[in-house]
């Protein structure tokens, strides 16, 4: 099938971590697409595109890629970014549930509030799944389950991680200082590391109260990215692990704060904001050049 001359999108973003979000329809090569329109010099400009479409026992289906052309398993920002261009479509208010169909299952979406085009979501991101065939985690030794305390030697350093599995895989460091940590030079060689044969998600958290742990992030197949909602939750999890927090947290981003909520019943939900910013046409030729 050709590929139309144009594809519609509506930009998003939850606390500065933003995607383009386009009509699953729409999209013959997905790979190829995000690559193009998601560079912020030539293209729209964005840390990845969501693919939304029919879905039976769901609102919708999603599928997220990011900027590199990567499939990604799941992504808490992208997922309330498309849950709120549902809401804005079918006009819906607080206390709408929206699912989505994800590649590792449904989830679950609860409008808590709208003031104008930012909407404020309590996700259901899942359970964290700590067994080292799942997440994938591939040591030349066995590896305690949970991995908590692993060490981790990275661009010459000996480092002290927990790695996890949240809808994608994840690999936390807890740190005392942000500041002067070089965590966007670590970040690339944590997430091509030998151990995590699909690449990992690395984050950084420095604990700064029992229930308050300030973040950055290093997005698989995308960089640094302001916020990640996966990350936050794999923060959380790490930081109560190390018992140096309990199961309800608050991360501090770059741009703003997610709650974390680590419930009784294993699943991890997460609280946060999505705003709708912009809608465009994306001119598909531009993508012979890519």
């Amino acid at each position: 099938m050709s590929a139309p001359a144009a594809v519609a999108f509506v930009k998003a973003h939850g606390l500065g971590n933003d995607f383009l979000l386009l009509d699953a329809a729409a999209v013959d090569d997905p790979a190829r697409l995000a690559r193009a329109i998601c560079a912020r010099q030539t293209g729209v400009g964005a840390d990845g595109i969501v693919l939304l479409g029919p879905a039976e026992g769901a609102d919708a289906s999603f599928r997220i890629f990011n900027a590199d052309g990567s499939e990604a398993e799941l992504s808490g920002n992208a997922m309330r970014c498309a849950v709120a261009w549902l809401a804005e479509e079918r006009g819906l208010g607080p206390g709408a549930r929206l699912r989505l169909l994800t590649r590792v299952g449904l989830r679950a979406h609860e409008l808590l509030e709208r003031r104008g085009q930012r909407f404020v979501f309590r996700s259901e991101i899942g359970r964290p799944v700590f067994e080292p065939a799942r997440i994938p985690l591939a040591p030349p030794a066995p590896v305690p389950v949970p991995a908590v305390g692993l060490p981790l030697e990275v661009a010459g350093r000996q480092l002290s991680a927990t790695v996890l599995w949240m809808g994608n895989p994840q690999c936390v460091l807890l740190v005392d200082e942000l500041e002067r940590l070089d965590w966007q030079r670590l970040g690339p060689a944590i997430e091509r590391h030998p151990w995590f044969p699909e690449r990992v998600n690395a984050s950084f958290g420095c604990v700064v109260a029992p229930d308050r742990v300030v973040a950055r992030f290093w997005e698989r197949g995308v960089g640094p990215t302001r916020a990640s909602g996966t990350g936050s939750c794999a923060v959380a999890v790490a930081a109560a692990l190390a018992g140096r927090t309990g199961r309800r947290v608050q991360i501090e981003t770059e741009l703003g704060e997610l709650a974390v909520l680590w419930r009784d019943d294993d699943v991890v939900e997460l609280v946060g904001p999505a705003e709708l910013v912009a809608r465009g046409t994306f001119w598909l030729p531009q993508l012979e050049a890519h």
